[in-house]
């Protein structure tokens, strides 16, 4: 694996493509574009942007992935020329982007995790790498290839998960550890992907591996010593997921009603083998000292083993799985949650949640007339862009941004549900086929940016549907608990597979809100960065990084 500094400016353009492709070299890890990161957070104002440090994958807790540095621009960013490469010695897809702390860069790389650090000054000489003891068996249990989405660097101390479910510090000088916390045992299906988030003396972080029957969480530890301070269930009774009388639920349905992650499911066993994993992103919000993350879709796929089918003839919000495919609010210090949200209810289609949310202040005025300035948005995986007051959680808008999305025809503001065509359902023993979006979803697990400059959020979409057919899955212990037959289709465009777009998420006007794209033959299957020079980086799997 190779980390590239700089690289070689290509003046050809690609078919098909306004951007400016930079040439890259098959498997090369980009610093401040690709994976997952964290971030040490006081209390403060929001921040706009980082600088030449760059110690979260958002670049700020609030995960906006926008550089104040402005040195490259439109005019010069054709001339950037590579200056040297790094290597990692693993083989691997690397979703963690680098830190960078003064002089120093940090990589952890995928499955064996080791932490490696580069000399900046030296022209990238290894000065110490960390090769952690972790569990073998483990990347026999994660779905995607034994992947790590980053680290966190704060007081002194680099601090990751590894994918056996232990997380470590790691002094940014020596090297040497600091502490160790084992959180799970990997044989009972349970690792750990995602990077985490430290606010003040906390660090957060989550477990992966929805697919695998088990039930997702996220903890509290310690900063100084690594200790679980709290841990919070994304399904269950509301003691689990810790929800109190003051949880704040803007839902006509549900409104009032206590235990939802347990009543939405047909029995315990299933919310305990429920998957809903939070194994993407988090981001914090400064101001109202809130912390957000979405989780994956509930498990088994099949959602009829989620569902007593006469109950669901009777009722369909029984058996909307609560919290799968869902955003919620938390309270750093204590895990408690403040608002919750579910974006795909009873989710047959993999419509996960884990697309990072970004807060932002810009004033939106509602259909009421009421002004919101501090919002919340998302681009969730089933097609729809969601625009939230992140202080109560209120969906304020929620239109499309792909153009094809057929399993419901929109989002109803009025009761926050999806307005489903159900002839898109996906049921046992049939093939629904033509499903757009596709489990990839109208945007994935590739985060993206938001510009002050601009006001603008830059996203990278995909454009593919599917054909899925589910089946009844049996529960083993340390085994994938799925039961899906999945084949992705074309889109009705075929020219282009992923699309970079430009989106006002405050525009209420449909045709103000996508103000550009950019289409690609290639999927756009990394992040993306804005500058305050006001150029946008993303990369395809030509390979090419490109500057629009």
């Amino acid at each position: 694996m190779t980390v590239t500094k700089m690289l070689c400016f290509n003046r050809e353009q690609l078919h098909r493509s306004s951007a400016r492709p930079t040439r890259i070299h098959a498997g090369v890890m980009l610093a401040l574009i690709l994976g997952g990161g964290a971030l040490s957070v006081e209390t403060a104002a929001a921040a706009v942007g980082a600088g030449a440090a760059w110690t979260t994958a958002g670049g700020t807790p609030e995960g906006t992935r926008f550089s104040a540095l402005k040195d490259i621009t439109p005019a010069n960013v054709g001339k950037l020329t590579k200056e040297y490469s790094l290597k990692t010695g693993v083989k691997g897809s690397h979703m963690g982007e680098p830190l960078v702390v003064g002089s120093m860069l940090y990589a952890v790389t995928p499955f064996p995790n080791k932490l490696i650090a580069y000399d900046l000054k030296n022209k990238g000489q290894i000065k110490w790498t960390y090769a952690p003891d972790v569990s073998e068996f483990a990347k026999g249990q994660n779905c995607c290839g034994g992947i790590n989405r980053g680290a966190a660097y704060a007081d002194g101390k680099i601090v990751f998960p590894l994918l056996d479910n232990t997380v470590v510090a790691v002094d940014a000088i020596t090297g040497k550890e600091v502490w160790r916390n084992q959180l799970a045992d990997p044989h009972t299906g349970v690792t750990m992907t995602t990077a985490p988030m430290i606010v003040r003396d906390k660090v957060i972080v989550a477990s992966s591996s929805g697919e695998m029957g088990v039930r997702g969480w996220i903890q509290g530890l310690d900063l100084k010593t690594g200790k679980s301070l709290w841990t919070a269930y994304n399904t269950g009774p509301d003691k689990d997921v810790l929800i109190g009388q003051d949880f704040i639920d803007n839902s006509v349905y549900y409104k009032g009603m206590v235990d939802q992650g347990a009543t939405s499911w047909p029995n315990e066993r299933a919310y305990l083998l429920g998957g809903s994993a939070a194994w993407n992103y988090f981001t914090y919000d400064p101001e109202l000292d809130l912390l957000f993350y979405g989780t994956s879709q509930p498990g088994a796929w099949s959602a009829e083993m989620r569902c007593n089918k006469v109950e669901y003839a009777n009722n369909p919000r029984v058996c909307d799985n609560k919290w799968g495919a869902s955003i919620f609010a938390r309270k750093p210090d204590t895990g408690k949650a403040v608002w919750a949200y579910q974006f795909t209810p009873h989710d047959s289609w993999d419509y996960d949640a884990e697309s990072e949310s970004i807060p932002v202040n810009q004033p939106f005025k509602d259909a009421k007339g009421n002004t919101h300035d501090k919002l919340l948005v998302h681009f969730n995986k089933n097609g729809f862009a969601y625009t939230f007051d992140r202080a109560t959680g209120e969906v304020l808008q929620a239109p499309p941004f792909v153009s094809e999305i057929n399993w419901a025809s929109e989002i109803d503001l009025t009761t926050g549900l999806p307005i489903v065509n159900e002839e898109m359902r996906v049921v046992e023993g049939k093939q629904t086929k033509g499903i757009c979006p596709s489990a990839l979803g109208g945007k994935g697990w590739e985060p993206a940016s938001f510009s002050p400059n601009t006001g603008l959020f830059y996203a990278p979409t995909f454009n593919l549907c599917e054909n899925l057919e589910t089946l009844k899955a049996e529960f083993i212990s340390g085994a994938p608990y799925m039961g899906m037959d999945l084949n992705f289709a074309p889109a009705g465009d075929t020219s282009y597979s992923s699309e970079l777009i430009a989106w006002d998420a405050t525009a209420t006007d449909p045709t103000k809100q996508k103000l550009w794209g950019v289409k690609e033959p290639k999927q756009i299957y990394a992040g993306v960065l804005s500058t305050a020079g006001d150029v946008v980086f993303y990369t395809t799997k030509d390979p090419a990084l490109k500057a629009v």
